[in-house]
């Protein structure tokens, strides 16, 4: 005789290996999609997907890390891996960050200038994103407001110190000897001009951790 408790069991186990499946089928979709499409890399329409859609493969890759401690790629052929998660929780805005800030990695999302710090570090953390994509929001951040980051050493709090506007042409960003979190992006923001000198610049000092 079949009991109500096997047959919910059983649906339950059924339940799973769909929803294991839908995701596996969504991950191979998004795949697709970063590796094709090469012929439209003008294209802002295709590049801004691109990098939205890359993020749910980096969450993955995060989660990942988080349970083991290991780094993960968020896709196979990628020669980079998340190290961080970035969230504004007066804005609602969370990002992932990859390590190594170069023009590939900065298309799938804010990344990490290696010669910097990590939370923690007696030394900058900084983080750059394009002001299209992934740090178009920076525009909003306010003197005061707090920035989240997770890392696999545990949870930093930051509290924004100062805006500005740089021009990289004649002042780089400065890495100090103290645990401060630097944003860059490229400004003025909604502009159809790109690659310019001018950057804008969030720094925000850290408060506390746990």
């Amino acid at each position: 005789m079949i009991t109500s408790n096997s047959r919910s069991l059983a649906f339950g186990a059924k339940a799973t290996k769909h929803t294991s499946r839908s995701r596996m089928w969504i991950k191979l979709i998004i795949a697709a999609v970063l590796t094709v499409g090469s012929w439209q890399v003008g294209s802002s329409v295709y590049l801004l997907a691109k990098a939205q859609l890359a993020q749910y493969l980096i969450a993955d890759a995060w989660q990942a890390t988080l349970r083991d401690g290991k780094k993960h790629k968020p896709w196979d052929w990628a020669d980079t891996h998340p190290i961080a998660k970035l969230s504004f929780p007066d804005l609602d805005e969370t990002s992932y960050v990859l390590e190594g800030a170069n023009g590939r990695n900065m298309a799938f999302g804010p990344a990490r200038t290696i010669v910097g710090g990590m939370p923690g570090d007696q030394l900058s953390t900084i983080i750059s994103a394009h002001n299209d994509s992934h740090f178009s929001f920076l525009k909003e951040v306010k003197l005061g407001e707090l920035i989240h980051v997770e890392t696999v050493d545990g949870n930093f709090a930051y509290r924004v110190q100062d805006l500005k506007v740089i021009d990289s042409s004649k002042q780089r960003v400065l890495i100090n000897q103290t645990d401060e979190l630097i944003l860059t992006t490229c400004y003025p923001f909604n502009t159809l001009q790109t690659g310019g000198d001018l950057r804008y610049q969030v720094t925000a000092v850290r408060i506390q951790s746990t």
